[in-house]
């Protein structure tokens, strides 16, 4: 992030400084016209990629605690829908969900920030899903609750195969390499600009090197839902699994 933020533009504003100085007479502005109208079409082009990239993995957050959620309250009410099944069943239950959100939180989160799943929770959950295939229906009320407790673990599997798809979607290295062109292109333009005024020339291309780096870091901040300052925490699995000890 540092790189980005300040960087980039100490470097663009050292490179201005350069070029003012090996061609002293690109201050006077002659060519401003053209760069101008080049620069505001890349600068559009820019504008336009990174903004459909920001809202759309900003929505891909979203999802991420969206799912999260989601599956944390599923494991909820699958404990709650099991205990009309006696109190035996209940407890297996209770305490297979107790392993696979504990498991969750301590070994498949690191797994996520490297955009795999964790082998170990993997096992937890398939412990979880066979405890609730095996519970016991001693009359037809609590095949009822059965049912239930069956379309519980599937909405489960299904909120975790979520988080596990959000986790490892990354963005295509052709609109990366799109955007990083972008970039370059924008400050190209801006450091050509003739404009008398030394300080203002270097406040001008710090400022857009400012926003550019600013907007990579948000993009690659946002790229991953799991990890970063950005990052969806598995508070809710250890919140879930310390209610269900009680």
């Amino acid at each position: 992030m540092a790189i980005a933020v300040v960087c980039l533009p100490a470097l663009t504003v050292a490179l201005q400084w350069l070029i003012r100085r090996r061609f002293p007479g690109g201050s006077d502005g002659h060519q401003n016209e053209a760069v101008g109208y080049l620069g505001g079409v890349v600068g559009l082009v820019y504008a336009i990629i990174v903004g459909f990239m920001v809202i759309t993995l900003w929505e891909q957050h979203a999802s991420a605690t969206t799912a999260v959620q989601n599956e944390t309250q599923y494991l909820g009410e699958l404990v709650q829908f099991s205990g009309a099944l006696g109190p035996a069943a209940h407890g297996r239950v209770k305490d297979r969900v107790v392993a696979y959100a504990g498991s969750v939180a301590t070994a498949e989160w690191p797994a996520m920030n490297r955009s795999t799943s964790s082998p170990a929770t993997q096992q937890d959950f398939d412990r979880l899903l066979q405890t609730v295939q095996r519970l016991p229906v001693r009359n037809l009320s609590e095949q009822e609750f059965e049912g239930s407790v069956l379309a519980e673990i599937n909405d489960i599997s299904d909120a975790r195969q979520q988080r596990l798809d959000l986790a490892s979607s990354t963005i295509p290295a052709v609109l990366w390499l799109v955007v990083i062109l972008s970039s370059l292109s924008t400050l190209g333009f801006s450091l050509f600009l003739g404009i008398d005024s030394a300080r203002l020339q270097y406040v001008m291309v710090g400022t857009v090197a400012i926003l550019i780096g600013a907007s990579l870091v948000l993009v690659l901040e946002l790229e991953y839902p799991f990890t970063g300052s950005l990052a969806v925490h598995p508070e809710p699995f250890r919140q879930i699994a310390l209610e269900q000890r009680r």
